[in-house]
Parts: C-alpha cells; structure tokens; sequence
C-alpha cells in the first residue's frame, strides 16, 4: 500500500512544496466551496418553490367561492358560460399567474382564461382536496376542488403558475456564488506569492547550493540571503559544509596513510600467495602420493590374499579332509575375506573422497547375496553365542539388477558392527518390499541387534569418518570407524536413505539398536522363480530362539507345508508318536544344544522319520548327525536350503564346475608373485585348461614369440598382472598389441588380474587395449565366466561330444541352455522338461497361424501371437529363439507405432524373418529330441 501511494504521490508532484500547499489549502476550499455553493442552490430553490405553492394556495382559497357560484350557473344556466369566463378573467390579475380553468373529475374544460387555456391540462391526483406543483411544459400546476356539496366536489379549480422567476433567482444567486468563488481564488493566489517567495525561494534556493557543493568547494562562502527561520537553517547548513571541509581533509591524510599500509599489506599478501602456492602444489603432489600409495597397498595387500584364498579353495577341493580340517579352512577363508571387506573399506573411502566411486550393473540373486554376508559372518556369531536370524520376505523380487558387491559391503558393515556391540542375545537381518512398479523396486533391510546401543550424543557422529560410539569401544572392539559412512554414501549411490532406530523407543523392554537403510533396484524380468509346494509334507519344530521359529514358521506357511511347533520338550516328545504314523512325507526339526547327542536318541526311541538339527555349521557334530541319521540345517535359516531340506537333498552340495578339456585351451598366466601363479595354475587346471607361466612382462613376451616363430597357436587367453616390475602390465599389452599388429588374424585376449580396485581403473585398462578386468583375489566363478565368455566360440566348432558326459556339448547353449532351463525351473529337472515339451509341441500350431496371418497381411494379430511365443521362450533357455521372437515382435510393431501400411519391403522382411524363426524353431527341435528322448 505505502508504495501505491508514493507512486500517486510522485505522479501528482505532492512530494514538492507547492503540491502540497495546493494540496493542503486549495483543495480543501474548492471542496468547501462547491458544497457550500450547492446548498445554496438547493435552498433558494426550496424557498422559491414554497413561496410559489403559498401563492398558488392563496390565488386558489381567494377565488374559491366566486368559482363555485359560477359552476352554480353554469349548471343551471348553460348559456351564462360567456358571462362566466369573463367574470373568471379576473383571475388574470394575480401576479406570476398564466392561466386557469374550471375542470370536472374528467378533466374535461368547463371555463378556462389565460394563456393557451384551452390546451389539455396534465393528469393530477384526484384523492385529496389539493395537488401541486405538477411540471407542466415548464411551468407548475396546482389544483383545488370546490365546494362539499354533489355538484362542487366533482369540480376542479386549476391554475398555472409562472416558473420563470424561480429560474431567473437562480441564476443571480449563481451568479453572487461565481463572483464570491473567483475573488477568493484571487486572493489566495496572492497568499501563495507571498508564501512562495517567503519560504518556498529560499529553500530551492539552498537546495542549489548543496547540489553544487563537492569535495573541491566545501571551502567557499555560502551565500545567506533569506530571512527567519530560514536565515537560521541556512547559517546553521554553512557551519555543516565547514566542519565537513575540516573532516574531509583529516579524512583524505587518513585515507593515504591507509593506502600506504594497504600496499605493504598487499605485498605481504603476495609473498604468503606464493608460500600457499607451494603450499598447495605440495597438497597436490602428496594426494598424488597417496593414491599411489593406495595402489601401492592394494596390490601389497590383495596379492598375498589372492594366494591365501587360492590355495583354501585348492585344499577344500580335497576328499580327504576331516570335518574339523574342513571347518578350519572354511573359517579361514571367511576371515580373509573379512579383512578384504576392511581393505576394501580404506579403498573405498579413497575414493568416495575423490568423488570418483561408481556403481557397477548386473543381474543377481538378493537372497543369496545377503545369506552369503550372514554366512561369512556365522564363525563371529558362533563365538559369542549369539543367534542369527534372516527373514525374506515373500514378495520381495529374488532376482534384481544391481552392484552385488556394493550391497554386500554395506550389509557386512552393518551386520559386523552388530555382532562386534553385541555380547550376547540376537541379530535379525529382514529384507521388506517398500516399493515397486513394473521395472524398479525399493527395498528396505534391516539389521537389529540386542547390543549395548547408542547414547543421542553418539547418534549425531554416528554416520561420520573414523568415528564409533566412544573411544573405550574402539579399543574394545577395534575398526577402522570408515564402515558406516562408506555405506551412507553408498546407499546415496543407490537413491535410498540410511537411519539407525534404538529399540527401547519401540518397547521399553528391549535392547539394543536397529540400523536400516533402503535402496532402489530395477528388477530382473528373465527370471520367473516357481514358488514351490509341499501340501503332503508334514513338519514338527521345536526352536528355543523366537525370531528363528517365526522365520520358519512364515516360510513353511508360504510353502503350504502341514507346520506343527511344540512348546516345551514333552510336548515335543507328544507329538512323535502320531507323527511316526504318517509315513516318510514327515520331518522333526530341533535346536542343536548341549544334550542334542541325548535328546536324537530320545527322539530316535519314538520316531524314525526325516530329522534335522538347526545350529551353527561351526558347532554341529557331525559324527552325531551320522550316528543317529540327522540331517544339517544351518543357522542363520534360508529358503534355499530349508527348500533342499524338505526335499531330503544334501545340504552341502560338492562343487560342480564346467569341463574345458575339449576346448584344448592355451592360457598364459602372467605375475611377478609366484604363489598367485601357482594358484592360478591350479584353479586351470581343476578345470582341464593348460597353462603357461611368466613372471614378468619380458618373459611373457618371450613365450607370445617363441611360439608364433614356432608355428604354434597363439594363446586362447591371457591372464595379465598390472604392478610388477621393470616391465608393468600395461606397457606388457601394448607390446603384445603392437606384436600382433604384424601378424595378421592375430588376436588374443588380455584379462587385467590386478589387486588396485581404484576408480576408473577399468576403463584405463580397457583403453590400452585389454579385453576384460577381474579384481584380485580371483575366484573360481570368476575364472569359469572368463573362460565361458572368451571362448565362447569354441564351443560352436568343437565336435559333438559323448552324452554320457556332457549336454552342453552336443548343442550349443544358444539353442538350447539346460543350465539356464533347470535354473528358470527352480532347478526341477521334471519341470524343465515338461516346459520344453510344451514349447516345442506349440511350434507346429504357432508356425501355421503365423504363415496364414503373413498372407492375409494382418500384422497387428501377428505382433500378438509373436508376443505370445516370446513369452512362452522366457521359461526355458532358448537364448538364440528368444531373441530371434523378440525382435521379429519389435519389427512387426513398428507398422503399428509408426501408423504406416505395409508395402512390398515390409513384407519381404517379414518373410525372411519368419524363415529365420522356423530355422530356428528346428533348430531347437532337435536339441530338445536329444533331450526328452534319451
């Protein structure tokens, strides 16, 4: 509001003096002046009118009685009406009078004298005995009825009134009102010269001044010139200017001695610019260092860790161990892979703190992935007693695409942390579906445990770097304080949030804490996971640990299972009787405790069924599991091997790994740390892979050389270190580069197997001309999808190969993947094969609706029955058909998409298309005929 008015203000330059005072006096008496002026109007006009209506009534009483004697002889002498109008020619004599008549209620004229008397008067009220004014053609009317009697009250007297000198008092009294308003302005005009030049001059005269003073004049005389109170402001404005002057010039020495100081200053400034410069480059050279150094110690570290856990994996790989020897080795190899975790934890942070980590994308199992982290895990908790629980949840996808590794990191530290806080009690692991649509999901995990917890101090530096609870708790439990806040910007990384919940704010009773963190996935849609159904099966429980018992129980719910859980070990003892009958379709489930060698045989003299001890790996006997024919169900619980369980499987199935014998593979493994070599040696050759070892760059050079001099066939593969010495891995590949440069159709494949896992280390690698990357330590998985991936082409020239050893030879895993089917089929052989019966036996119907939809031209049914088809092929493996349906489907939709008709190239694409399909549709045909048909 108040900058509306200052824009009214400005427009109408009231913000000067002579607006105001126009605005202050003139206005005030233009508006007094006007109303006064129109009450003046108003009321001479009012006074006018009344003294007119008493004259009207005066005229009227005064001839009344002459008037209605002449109606009397009108009436009975109707030729006396000449007479009559001339005795009411008197009538004319009253002043401002125009004109009268005498009138019946008809208003028809009886008499009338005056001017234009005989015109039609106006209409007039007949109720009361007098009317008027009536405005009648400028002048007023005014009537009165005669007389009381029959005759006379029917009669009318009306005269008209002269309304001329109303208008003419008007105007002099407009006139006296015009005169009176302009002497007045006058005079105020004459005030307004007195003030202007009184004040007004002056001030302006003052402003000039000041608007012409400046830095140079402040010196000179000011002229003073008015009188009064101006005299005084302006005397008092020159004394400002002088004391300004005085000030100025103290204020210009200042200013210089401030110039002076301000360039030492700056010189000064200059000379620390340069020490921050060196500063800085030193800053930069160091961080230089350090992430040498980082790589430096990431080789040092992972190199000997790739040994370690090369030659565990070489000694479980052999049948003669016992199962403590077993175990040993088993835990050995978790707790090496627990110091790659805090290894992995300092790189990390590296690279988090160069803003250089990135997440990697691929398809894998989250179920898994998670037990894998609990399983590691298992030897800690096993240790201090305490028990672990993992529930997944039933509509969680299984199968998503993501960085693996990333999560198992931030699950190893959450779940590590709440074993190290937890002395004794529990740790639940829960993995919950958030959110989903069709392509992605968020999914919410959970680790809680009945530790010692967090104070609200603690809590605020909780997510921070080298930091824990308290410092007696770092020397306690030890860590490097890296872990959480690593995984808070991994889980940044994954579009989630990370939180940490203390338990007693949820119930007063428990203990402990709870951290949770959600990320977001998309989901894998190749794999359909069948839900698997034991209705006929019966299961009896007894678990002492709760969250164990409900995990169990919300699984066998799910999986229909007839579930029983006893409450107490006589009710357990109860139950075996009547559990005995139902056949072999039965399973008895106990905890492994103290006496569990007492309480089989207890369970042995009343029930011979299915039975399974639940415990940690590191602690059940399994001699006594032999003795009384259990069976092993390991803690934490998960579906797959509760799944194996039930379906009296082994829990601890042998390794299978794929057979490269026929392949004849060359691979030469380069390192200048001889353990890895051997290792890596030996994991080939588990494998039936040859392998040729270097130990330097020179010497793998020599070996590429010595064999193309001997016409010998260039390595299939070649396993590369980076770091070593003289000669490292990246100047070894150039070399081989450039040496095949010169042979034509050489080309071999260069894997990095390097232990610096920094950021944009694989794309470096792959720009010098390296095929692949593979971070140490090297694992068995690893290996065999390296050799699968980069040799995939042998496997389509290689003959067929016995049945009786291997399916995968005798087609090719393009047609048909049985690996891939059995997996779809939740690994039931029985249901992978009635899958691809029922595909191959829809060809023949699916081949001759298709052919007939071409000739009829009618794409969009095609596109559907194509759909269909490529629907049916994502059950089994059938890579090859599967990607010949799904692009056949993605062409016929394009006529759709792009509204267009099909011409004679669309058309002869489709046929050659369809060939292609049917090609392969017999392709497939006589794979599967080996297959169902044995």
């Amino acid at each position: 509001m108040s900058n509306f008015n200052n824009k009214i203000f400005k427009r109408l330059k009231l913000n000067h003096a002579y607006g105001q005072l126009i605005a202050l006096i003139f206005v005030p008496i233009t508006i007094l002046a006007c109303v006064g002026a129109a009450l003046v109007l108003y009321e001479t006009s009012h006074s006018e009118k009344a003294q007119q209506r008493f004259a009207a009534i005066a005229i009227l009483s005064r001839y009344q009685h002459t008037t209605e004697q002449l109606v009397h002889i009108i009436k009975h002498y109707p030729d006396q009406k000449s007479w009559a109008q001339h005795v009411l020619q008197n009538i004319l004599n009253e002043k401002y009078l125009l004109s009268a008549a005498i009138l019946d209620d008809q208003q028809n004229n009886i008499v009338s004298v005056g001017y234009n008397a005989q015109r039609a008067w106006p209409k007039f009220p007949k109720n009361n005995a007098f009317f008027g004014p009536i405005q009648h053609q400028g002048n007023q009317v005014y009537g009165m009825r005669l007389g009381s009697d029959q005759l006379l009250s029917s009669q009318w007297l009306v005269v008209e009134m002269d309304s001329q000198p109303l208008q003419i008092s008007k105007y002099r009294v407009l006139i006296v009102l015009l005169t009176t308003g302009l002497l007045t302005l006058l005079l105020l005009l004459l005030c307004l010269n007195f003030y202007s030049r009184r004040w007004i001059a002056p001030m302006y005269e003052i402003r000039m001044q000041l608007q012409r003073l400046n830095a140079d004049n402040l010196n000179q005389h000011m002229v003073v010139n008015s009188t009064g109170e101006l005299r005084l402001l302006q005397r008092d404005i020159a004394n400002v200017v002088k004391r300004l002057h005085v000030s100025f010039l103290e204020l210009k020495e200042h200013t210089e001695q401030t110039e002076d100081d301000l360039r030492r200053t700056l010189d000064t400034l200059e000379v620390q610019n340069i020490t921050y410069k060196q500063a800085r480059d030193q800053a930069i050279s160091a961080n230089q260092s350090k992430s040498a150094f980082l790589a430096n110690i990431s080789h040092e570290l992972r190199t000997p860790l790739n040994s370690i856990d090369g030659f565990i994996h070489l000694m479980l790989r052999q049948d003669n161990l016992s199962h403590d020897q077993s175990l040993y080795l088993q835990t050995i190899r978790k707790s090496s892979a627990h110091l790659l975790a805090l290894i992995n934890d300092v790189l990390d942070f590296s690279k988090i703190d160069a803003g250089k980590l990135e997440l990697e994308t691929a398809p894998f199992d989250l179920e898994e992935s998670v037990f894998d982290v609990m399983d590691m895990l298992s030897p800690l908790a096993a240790q201090k007693q305490i028990h672990m629980a993992f529930y997944y949840a039933q509509n969680v996808p299984q199968h998503i695409i993501g960085d693996v590794l990333r999560v198992k990191q931030i699950l190893t530290n959450l779940i590590s942390n709440a074993i190290k806080f937890t002395p004794d009690g529990e740790i639940i692991v829960r993995v919950r579906l958030e959110q989903r649509d069709s392509k992605q999901c968020q999914l919410h995990f959970s680790v809680q445990d009945s530790g010692i917890g967090l104070s609200g101090t603690d809590r605020k530096r909780l997510f921070e770097s080298f930091s824990q609870g308290d410092a007696s708790v770092t020397r306690q439990y030890g860590g490097t304080g890296l872990g959480l806040a690593i995984s808070k910007q991994l889980v940044s990384l994954m579009h989630g949030q990370i939180g940490f919940e203390d338990n007693q704010e949820r119930a007063p009773t428990e203990k402990g804490s709870t951290f949770w963190f959600t990320a977001r996935f998309e989901i894998n849609q190749e794999y359909l996971t069948p839900q698997p159904h034991f209705e006929d099966l019966q299961v009896l429980s007894y678990i002492a640990h709760p969250a164990t018992a409900n995990v169990l129980r919300h699984y066998l719910e799910n999986y229909q299972v007839q579930h029983t859980e006893a409450q107490s070990l006589l009710d357990l003892f109860s139950r075996l009787q009547p559990l005995a009958a139902a056949g072999n379709h039965t399973w008895v489930i106990v905890d492994y405790s103290g006496d569990t060698g007492a309480l089989l045989k207890e369970i042995r003299g009343r029930y011979q069924g299915n039975v399974a001890v639940y415990g940690y790996q590191m602690s059940i006997n399994p001699n006594m599991l032999q003795q009384y024919k259990a069976q092993p169900l390991f803690q934490p619980l998960s579906r797959h091997a509760l799944i194996q369980l039930l379906e009296n499987k082994p829990v601890l199935e042998p390794e299978q790994h794929d057979d490269f014998k026929d392949l004849n593979l060359q691979v030469l493994a380069v390192d200048d740390h001889l353990p890895n070599l051997i290792v890596l040696e030996a994991l080939l050759g588990e494998l039936n892979v040859k392998t040729t070892k270097a130990l330097s760059g020179q010497e793998a050079l020599q070996h590429i050389e010595q064999g193309l001099e001997r016409g010998q066939k260039p390595f299939d593969l070649i396993f590369m270190d980076i770091q070593m010495p003289v000669m490292s891995g990246i100047d070894t590949t150039r070399a081989i580069r450039s040496l095949e440069s010169t042979r034509e159709g050489i080309r071999m494949p260069i894997i990095a197997l390097t232990a610096h896992a920094l950021a944009d280390e694989k794309q470096k690698l792959l720009k010098v001309g390296m095929d692949d990357y593979v971070t140490k330590p090297i694992q068995m998985p690893q290996i065999i999808q390296i050799l699968t991936h980069w040799s995939s082409e042998k496997f389509i020239q290689q003959p067929a190969l016995n049945e009786k050893n291997s399916f995968h030879a005798d087609h090719d895993q393009q047609i048909l993947d049985w690996s891939l089917s059995l997996e779809l089929a939740a690994n039931k052989e029985d249901l992978a094969l009635d899958l691809l019966h029922m595909l191959v036996e829809s060809f023949g119907t699916e081949l001759s609706e298709m052919q007939q939809l071409i000739e009829l031209e009618d794409f969009p049914q095609l596109e559907h029955v194509l759909h269909r088809l490529y629907g049916a092929t994502r059950y089994v493996g059938t890579p090859k058909l599967q990607k010949i349906c799904g692009e056949f489907e993605g062409f016929v939709a394009q006529l759709r998409k792009q509204q267009r008709k099909a011409d004679a190239q669309f058309i002869h694409d489709v046929m050659q298309r369809f060939k292609s399909l049917e090609h392969s549709m017999q392709q497939l045909r006589d794979a599967a005929d080996k297959k169902l048909n044995p």
